[in-house]
């Protein structure tokens, strides 16, 4: 049990990796947080100032390197050390080479921790993410249902194996049936965890930056291969950086003609705008995938948005609105299983989520799951009162219930809310245009006084 649980420590944080190795990727995030910081900048004297940051860069890998050769070095040496040791040294020494963006060097050592005892869900769960990281799209789907098959109670394996797995009809049931378990033992009243739910394994994550954080044409290059994990590629392409004008290929500008196409109705072209302006983006790339998704939303082009909205919830897998988002082009879509995986996620990540856990109870009254649905909607509203909406829904499936007397105290909630809502805007809206007039001086402040 104590292998397990340090085992488990290990994949929730980087904790279990010695303190070198994580001060040098520290130092390395910290030296591309400064890159990133001067991105907004243009021409010589900012071309200047971003290659001043390579000698930085390439230090920081050189020592993040020596001190990973130190870390083989010493599994090497314990590689007779007793099973349960030698396990959880390869899985370290395999996280750190993960976090390096040396995939392949990952991948060896997960499988040399896998020989030393029946591979655990947990270390399946990282091989799963590796390969999938690495393109191998088929062996990480396998790897996904094979970290479920190997603990079946677990919310979050059940996600992936719903999500990303290639396994059968049977499987993904089983799946599912797993999720719906931890939905109706779900404590609303707990907190977020601590750790978040889904392992973040890239040393750059995309939610550096909330918002995308866009290069020029000159930093294009770099920044393509800082987001794809590319470390030696990107020094190298800033090593030699020089000064570009703007053109097709700048990032930035594209960006900026994405978001005039966008606020001028010009959809199509900004969803061009906007999927070139990805190519040199370095962080908050899934906030551009949501923009994206949501344009092609309004085009109709339903599986471009989910294409989307899946890429951002890969990048960034703890964000609670961008597994709701998905599960919203999901529903769309009349994939209800697909959306009601991903509301899973939001509440693995934020328990007390009300929209999500109203999403769900749509999505149960879509299936004539009535009683279900009261469950879900009955926690959205005592989450959160003034959603009236909800109550409206809640007055649905109690009615389909035969619930007449709740159904009408529902639905009787639901309109005076409604109407209490509808006085606000209205209010605020008078308001509103009081000020305005007043700013013009058509209503002079203070002339109703008089």
């Amino acid at each position: 049990m104590r292998a397990s649980l340090t085992l488990a420590a290990t994949l929730l944080t980087v904790a279990g990796l010695p303190a070198g190795v994580r001060a040098q990727a520290d130092a390395f995030v910290a030296s591309v947080r400064e890159l990133a910081a001067g991105a907004d900048r243009s021409g010589p004297a900012a071309a200047n100032t971003a290659r001043a940051a390579a000698p930085r860069l390439r230090a920081a890998l050189v020592e993040w390197d020596r001190r990973l050769g130190d870390m083989q070095a010493a599994v090497d040496r314990e590689a007779r050390a007793a099973a349960d040791r030698a396990r959880i040294l390869h899985i370290e020494l395999g996280v750190a080479y993960r976090l390096r963006g040396r995939l392949d060097a990952a991948l060896r050592e997960f499988d040399a921790a896998a020989t030393q005892q029946p591979a655990g869900s947990d270390l399946l769960l990282l091989r799963a993410l590796t390969l999938e990281a690495a393109g191998r799209t088929a062996d990480a789907g396998a790897a996904f249902n094979a970290a479920f098959a190997a603990a079946t109670a677990s919310p979050v394996k059940a996600y992936y194996a719903v999500r990303r797995s290639t396994a059968g009809t049977a499987a993904r049931a089983t799946a599912l049936r797993a999720l719906m378990t931890a939905y109706e033992r779900l404590d609303v009243r707990t907190r977020s965890p601590v750790s978040p739910p889904f392992l973040p394994l890239d040393a750059v994550p995309d939610t550096l930056s909330r918002t995308p954080v866009v290069a020029d044409a000159a930093l294009r290059e770099t920044f393509a291969h800082l987001a794809a994990g590319r470390y030696d590629d990107a020094v190298a392409a800033l090593e030699t950086l020089e000064p570009a004008t703007r053109g097709a290929n700048d990032p930035r500008a594209l960006l900026v003609h994405g978001q005039r196409d966008e606020a001028e109705n010009r959809i199509a072209d900004a969803r061009l705008a906007y999927r070139a302006a990805l190519d040199g983006t370095l962080t908050g790339r899934h906030a551009l995938l949501v923009a994206l998704a949501r344009l092609a939303q309004v085009d109709g082009d339903t599986a471009a948005a989910i294409e989307a909205l899946a890429a951002a919830a890969r990048l960034a897998p703890n964000e609670p609105a961008v597994h709701k988002e998905l599960a919203g082009a999901f529903a769309a879509d009349g994939r209800r299983d697909d959306a009601f995986a991903e509301l899973m996620a939001a509440l693995l990540i934020a328990p007390g989520d009300a929209q999500a856990h109203a999403a769900i109870g749509g999505l149960f009254l879509d299936d004539g799951r009535d009683a279900e649905a009261v469950v879900a909607l009955t926690r959205a509203i005592d989450l959160a009162p003034a959603r009236h909406e909800t109550r409206y829904a809640l007055a649905r499936a109690l009615t389909r219930l035969g619930r007449t007397d709740d159904a009408a105290r529902q639905f009787a909630l639901f309109e005076a809310a409604r109407r209490e809502a509808l006085e606000r805007r209205r209010r605020d809206i008078a308001s509103e245009v009081e000020r305005e007039e007043t700013l013009r001086g058509d209503h002079p402040a203070g002339s109703g006084a008089r």
